[in-house]
């Protein structure tokens, strides 16, 4: 990376069911995606980014990365904030000085409008001088024709001339990324939540009244539910998730406008189809538990959600049938959210952003170089300590590597060298347990570092756990484009088999 290369920008998309990252990157013009580097990461792509330090700007919907170096952070969120998060989530566990430490770090908020900044800011504790009202990508999408004839190609036997497609997408209760985390108190068995549920009498109802089901879960709850949305499967209930999405190349926004009506609980998704002026239906079956357990930031529930709401089978199938009938029933509560939660009502989101980022960059263009030349200067002066130190180990000067190794982490993170070496240290002392250790835990922070693999590899073959070491060579040689560690692993695995 040199004073004189290209800006380069590095965007993330590791979900599909509504990724602004994905609207804004696909928005880019010709002319800024030959002024700067631009990059979107897959979830994939982002684990194995060996350099992905070295971007000058990080665009974000989760908060997915900050880097350990002085940068542009730009976030776009991923909703309106509808429910307690961070600071104003009732279980919240990390202390509020770590929230601050993180947004203190973002220089631009996209927003949806004045609300959308008290709401979020309530979360966060960011400066209101972050935030600019621009709207939100994926909501651009929400305007492009086609939406029904992209669902179809997902789900061929739809018959989207003569039905009436209605979405469900409810918020998640339990989370794979915090799994001893409960929010609310919706009952198992249906992914209604209704105490009780006949599937042959609703899927009767869905045939009758001409009706597909489109059922999408959070993908925090996919793999909870697995059981239950096979169940529910049927040529009426189609089942649409993130891997779904992946495979045909498109993201939930791509389709969501295919939805005549939309049924939700606490997910601010609704806020995002409002743009579309169609009905909305609520089942907010355990909306007490919910409000105990996590809270809302928008009270009373009822105003802010703009809709009829059931909270059984029956008031279900009563209410879509009656939105059905009459589609502006509800309209003008509709209407009044809608002007509140959203500052701008068309598709120009995007255009609005990168306006801003490209003005942005430049303004701080002088910056940004220095910055860069910092990282490199400090990334410089970081090798030659490590090569230092390296050949401490090299001559055997245990004891010093070790002392310089602490004292290196006193004002450097640990990376993938210096795990290394700390494994080293241990393999040279003795201890090919403790070697194995260090490497591993090096591995799960740098998971593109061929070396630690090829490390683990050799640690096991000294031990005499040939099968664990063949398989630590076999993925080094996978990793690996080095032809001096490639023909070294080829000797080591073809010492194993002999």
């Amino acid at each position: 990376m040199t004073t004189d290369s290209k800006i380069k920008i590095t965007m993330f998309h590791l979900s599909s069911s509504g990724s602004n990252n994905y609207y804004l990157y696909r928005a880019a013009s010709e002319d800024l995606l030959n002024k700067y580097d631009i990059e979107l990461l897959s979830e994939e792509q982002f684990r194995y980014h060996r350099n992905i330090d070295q971007s000058d700007v990080y665009i974000t919907t989760h908060g997915e990365y900050s880097c350990d170096y002085e940068k542009i952070n730009i976030d776009l969120w991923h909703g309106f904030p509808l429910k307690g998060m961070a600071k104003m989530d009732k279980q919240e566990q990390a202390p509020d000085e770590h929230v601050h430490q993180h947004w203190s770090k973002v220089d631009m908020i996209m927003s949806y409008s004045a609300l959308y900044n008290t709401a979020m800011n309530a979360c966060n504790g960011a400066n209101i001088s972050q935030y600019r009202i621009t709207g939100v990508p994926r909501n651009d999408a929400l305007f492009v024709d086609g939406a029904k004839d992209r669902l179809q190609s997902i789900f061929p036997e739809l018959n989207t001339e003569n039905d009436n497609i209605v979405f469900f997408m409810p918020t998640f209760r339990k989370s794979v990324m915090t799994p001893g985390k409960l929010e609310g108190a919706k009952e198992a068995g249906n992914v209604f939540g209704f105490s009780e549920f006949d599937k042959q009498q609703f899927t009767a109802f869905l045939d009758e009244n001409q009706i597909t089901l489109v059922l999408k879960l959070h993908p925090f709850e996919e793999s909870f539910f697995s059981e239950e949305l096979s169940n529910m499967s049927s040529q009426r209930i189609l089942i649409l998730n993130d891997d779904l999405l992946k495979q045909n190349e498109m993201d939930l926004y791509d389709v969501l406008g295919a939805a005549d009506m939309l049924i939700t609980d606490y997910s601010s998704v609704y806020i995002d189809f409002l743009l579309l002026d169609r009905p909305v239906m609520f089942l907010p079956v355990d909306l007490d538990q919910y409000k105990g357990n996590r809270g809302l930031l928008l009270e009373p529930y009822d105003f802010w959600t703009p809709g009829p709401k059931a909270n059984s089978q029956s008031e279900l199938q009563q209410v879509i049938s009656q939105m059905i009938q009459d589609p502006i029933w509800y309209q003008a509560e509709r209407e009044r959210i809608k002007d509140i939660c959203h500052h701008y009502q068309d598709n120009r989101a995007s255009e609005r952003i990168w306006d801003l980022i490209d003005s942005y960059i430049e303004e701080q263009r002088d910056l940004i170089l220095e910055r860069r030349r910092i990282q490199q200067e400090h990334k410089q002066l970081q090798h030659q300590v490590k090569k230092a130190i390296q050949g401490m180990i090299e001559r055997n000067q245990l004891a010093q590597a070790n002392e310089a190794i602490e004292h290196y982490l006193q004002s450097n993170l640990p990376d993938q060298d210096i795990f290394a070496m700390n494994g080293m240290l241990h393999l040279l002392n003795g201890d090919p347990r403790e070697a194995i250790l260090s490497f591993k835990k090096g591995y799960q922070h740098f998971p593109w570092d061929e070396d630690l693999v090829y490390n683990l590899g050799y640690v096991h073959e000294i031990i005499g756990e040939a099968e664990a070491a063949r398989a630590y060579y076999q993925k080094a040689l996978q990793m690996t484009g080095k032809p001096e560690l490639q023909s070294l692993i080829i000797q080591r695995l073809s010492a194993i088999k002999g």
